[in-house]
């Protein structure tokens, strides 16, 4: 990935926005809540030094309390299901929706999951409590209380059972070996969490490569194992935007995936993800960061997740993507869904049909979020700062 030195800074140093940083003595909405004591103290052990302990005391001591429960269930899915996960089948083709957060990868991956005759997905809860969620399921509802029943930054519906981000769990089984860790210690996005996005060998650390790839072999195997049986018969559809930056290793791993990249107006994208860092942002935090700090990471994220695509995107093979805007998929969701079975040549459309249409009605009260206007100065940098991406898609400067 491209050193912090090679981004664009000129005109860069200016903060653009006043960051949230409440919600210190919140335990909810946290994925580490499910993190096993293993993986917890790894975490604290490498980046423990960095901990803001004096704000965040509450939120340490629950997470470490979580930490020994979920050790102990952790150890009883082991011991039932062990041997089931080894014995799992991955299906080789999976299909990941990449794109940058709040680009619409939410949306297309609820709209998608309600094929379940085709696919198999990470919901919520496996997201949350990767260690026990074999043998916990029959009581999943138990834990509704860790999460809101919205989610905080656009009121879109969250429920234990609904698909959620791959990487989350992977985070948490790999001790922090993952790029969303730039999330918990933003300070140290740069230093230590930026070169977890691609993996690329001259850049991550071998352990924590190491790291990420076991915990994400075991989830696959596990979603598997429990979402399938084991058999392999339905695809992974997967749903994480750091997966945007990975797609030469992602091909390593799956050479026939497919994939479907969505893209937005880089304005729009912006102004949601300040938003998301307000409002969602604050129930994670270990440490709290600056202004300018949040600011250069949803800056400097954005760039990286669009250059790494474009330079690998030539890899993937011929007929195994689909690039889809914003506009196009929120516009007619069914029109962009047909056209993505169309292009990939899946069958099965009449079957989702209908149910894309239950999920319309269901949430046609939803409106999506509205900002005001950006300023001079903002849009002065995000051009600057995002030039390439505004011209690769045509968005208006």
């Amino acid at each position: 990935p491209p050193s912090p030195s090679d981004l664009p800074s000129e005109g860069m140093d200016v903060v653009l926005h006043n960051y949230n940083v409440g919600h210190a003595l919140e335990v909810k909405n946290n994925p580490f809540a499910g993190i096993s004591l293993g993986g917890w103290c790894r975490i604290v052990w490498k980046y423990g030094y960095y901990f803001q302990w004096g704000k965040y005391w509450l939120r340490i001591i629950f997470l470490t309390f979580m930490a020994f429960i979920n050790t102990f269930f952790g150890f009883l899915d082991w011991v039932i299901f062990a041997g089931s996960i080894a014995k799992a089948i991955v299906n080789p083709n999976p299909v990941f929706v990449l794109g940058h957060p709040r680009t619409g990868t939410t949306l297309l991956h609820n709209l998608l999951s309600l094929d379940n005759k085709q696919f198999i997905f990470c919901s919520t809860f496996q997201a949350g409590f990767p260690s026990g969620f074999a043998i916990l399921r029959p009581i999943s509802w138990m834990f509704a209380a860790f999460v809101d029943s919205k989610r905080p930054m656009d009121n879109m519906e969250l429920s234990l059972d609904l698909p959620q981000e791959d990487e989350l769990a992977t985070n948490a089984l790999s001790g922090g070996a993952s790029q969303y860790m730039s999330i918990y210690l933003p300070q140290l996005e740069r230093k230590c969490f930026r070169p977890l996005i691609a993996f690329d060998e001259k850049e991550a650390c071998p352990r924590d490569s190491q790291a990420w790839r076991s915990a994400f072999d075991h989830l696959m195997r596990k979603l598997s194992a429990v979402n399938d049986n084991g058999s392999g018969r339905r695809r992974l559809l997967l749903k994480s935007p750091v997966h945007t930056g990975r797609v030469r290793l992602l091909l390593k791993l799956f050479p026939n995936a497919q994939f479907i990249y969505l893209h937005r107006d880089p304005y729009r994208v912006y102004q949601s993800a300040v938003n998301m860092a307000d409002k969602a942002y604050p129930y994670m935090y270990l440490h709290t960061p600056s202004d300018m700090q949040m600011q250069d990471f949803i800056l400097d994220q954005f760039l990286l997740l669009h250059r790494l695509y474009i330079r690998d995107r030539d890899l993937i093979p011929k007929g195994n993507l689909v690039e889809l805007s914003f506009a196009e998929l929120t516009k007619d969701p069914i029109k962009a869904v047909e056209g993505i079975y169309r292009s990939f040549g899946w069958k099965g459309f009449e079957f989702i049909l209908p149910k894309i249409q239950q999920y319309q009605a269901k949430h046609r009260s939803y409106s999506k979020n509205t900002f005001v206007g950006l300023s001079e100065i903002e849009r002065k940098v995000i051009s600057r700062k995002w030039r390439e991406a505004f011209e690769e898609f045509g968005y208006k400067l």
